[in-house]
């Protein structure tokens, strides 16, 4: 003897079993719609990893496999072997795709513990390359000059060695062969180079 039931909004009559099957997809359809979009194809593979062959897989298991999922991807935080760490949307993106790639040749799947053990992973591996790049600006602002250092010495352009060249001419100096006067060097130049530019005995006399 079947016992059947009566849907209070539709009049639907039907063994009682539907209604409580029913019942469990509404909660595993909930609970899918908590876990970010990103992720919601690589999850519904990931459930079909937990499937029994030659069968469906059973709408409470389902909504226990989800609703465990979804808690601990909401949380943002993933514990494994009594360490908690953050497990940002990326960490589960690539443990899911590594899963999914490569799945474990014991099938199936009896809870989410190899996937944890790959999101754990792959959150330490995040963790790591972000301390790396931090690590990086520190000491690539560290080698900056300071800011009160001498500014580098800039090339001269061509515009710059004529002018230098039209203010030695009217100082009455030789410009070099070629036409064009180097740039002095501080603390190198000789005693006619540092004479050179200076005014004629006439023009200082008034």
């Amino acid at each position: 003897m079947t016992i059947r039931g009566i849907c209070p909004e539709c009049g639907l009559s039907a063994e009682l079993a539907a209604f409580v099957t029913q019942g469990e997809h509404n909660q595993a359809l909930a609970a899918a719609l908590e876990i970010p979009a990103l992720l919601g194809p690589r999850v519904v593979r990931y459930l079909g990893l937990h499937r029994p062959p030659s069968r469906a897989l059973a709408g409470a298991k389902a909504v226990r496999l989800l609703t465990e999922l979804r808690d601990v991807i909401v949380s943002g935080r993933i514990e494994r072997k009594g360490i908690s760490r953050p497990a940002p949307l990326q960490a589960w993106i690539a443990a899911l795709d590594k899963l999914l790639e490569r799945p474990p040749s014991k099938l199936p799947l009896s809870g989410h513990g190899y996937l944890f053990e790959i999101v754990a992973s792959e959150a330490d591996r995040l963790d790591a390359e972000a301390e790396k790049r931090k690590e990086e600006a520190v000491r690539s602002g560290a080698s900056a000059p300071p800011s009160n250092a001498s500014p580098a010495v800039r090339e001269r352009s061509t515009e710059d060695v004529l002018a230098e060249h039209r203010r030695l001419a009217a100082q009455g100096g030789k410009p070099r062969a070629g036409g064009k006067e180097a740039a002095p060097r501080r603390g190198k130049q000789t005693i006619s180079q540092l004479l050179e530019g200076a005014p004629r005995p006439e023009e200082g006399e008034s």
